[in-house]
């Protein structure tokens, strides 16, 4: 961290307070007969003073972007299930199983602690009763540790949720929030008001969600043609990734050594769907993907990014075995 020194003048401030010397308030004093509100002429500050007074602005500033600097993330893992290889990816093979975790991405900012989706939540049995017969085989789900009772457990407040997208398994924690935020653009907004199951199950809204749209600026950023940088200072940065729902968003994170991730929700539910690049498996896809054509140009999109930029960590909201590279709560990346 930089070293901030404040050289404070010999002479020039004697009998100065500090407000004064930082320019809060002009000195008041009291005489007998005069109303006690009446305020003195400030007095003219010396060239000493108002050296101290820039010095001092000067450090207010250096630790102001000191803090900027903190940005930390970890994974909140909520559930796991196992699953055939062939079932997530198109050319998975039937013989290979494969772990598909549900988690959010809990992320402490400078400004803000935010949730990047909810993973499954308090009330998932009673809500996954919505789910289609046919449907529910695929979206089985294993033991349950929802977020907020592991944030609670150690005092942390989230200030505001992010949503990759409306389905289900990833709204599921909003009604353990109901006194939270939830940022999504207008058309996701809609999708999760006029979808049905298996897509959307509808009890999961019915506590009255605390909705805050946006839409994206025409501000490039990687190759998308539109981002919207949350914070102004680059570090977490939302690019739309319409096609798997209407609003579909991926969150790129920056972190303080130029490391960046990139979470893409469910645009591909393996890694191999953006390496390859390949669909989801066509039962699976025509379940879940409300446009094929919009998902298979952002599955390559995000191939053409990854070949530009091999350093860059993609993490698929539901690949265990990528998420191996970052830290389960309470462990931090940071």
């Amino acid at each position: 961290m930089t070293r901030f020194e404040l050289n404070l003048p010999a002479n020039g401030y004697q009998g100065r307070s500090f407000a004064s010397l930082i320019g809060r308030a002009p000195l008041r004093r009291a005489t007998p007969g005069r109303r006690h509100d009446q305020s003195l002429p400030a007095p003219k500050d010396s060239e000493p003073v108002r050296r101290c007074r820039y010095a001092f602005a000067l450090l207010l500033a250096g630790l102001a972007f000191g803090a900027q600097a903190e940005l930390r993330l970890s994974l909140v893992k909520t559930s796991a299930t196992t699953t055939l290889d062939a079932f997530t990816v198109a050319g998975g093979k039937w013989t290979q199983s494969a772990t598909a975790n549900h988690v959010a991405v809990l992320i402490e900012h400078h400004a803000a602690t935010l949730l990047f989706d909810t993973g499954l939540g308090r009330q998932v049995d009673r809500q996954f009763a919505e789910m289609p017969w046919h449907s529910r085989q695929l979206m089985q789900y294993g033991a349950v540790r929802p977020v907020r009772d592991q944030l609670q457990r150690d005092g942390i407040r989230v200030d505001r949720i992010l949503l990759s997208h409306a389905h289900w398994d990833h709204a599921s924690g909003l009604a353990d929030f109901p006194e939270v935020p939830v940022w999504a653009p207008y058309a996701e907004i809609e999708f999760s008001r006029i979808a049905a199951p298996p897509a959307i199950l509808p009890s999961q809204f019915e506590h009255g969600v605390r909705w805050v749209p946006y839409d994206f600026a025409p501000q490039p950023f990687l190759g998308f043609a539109e981002s919207l940088d949350l914070f102004g200072d680059g570090a977490l940065v939302l690019v739309p990734l319409r096609g798997h729902t209407p609003g579909s968003v991926g969150l790129f994170v920056t972190l303080e050594d130029g490391r960046r991730l990139f979470f893409t929700g469910d645009a591909s539910w393996r890694l191999e769907g953006f390496t390859g690049p390949r669909e989801k498996f066509w039962i699976s896809r025509r379940l879940v993907d409300h446009d094929r054509a919009a998902t298979t140009d952002v599955l390559q999109q995000v191939h053409r990014l990854m070949q530009q930029q091999p350093e860059l960590k993609v993490l698929p909201a539901h690949d265990a075995l990528a998420q191996q590279a970052l830290p389960i709560y309470p462990q931090w990346l940071q």
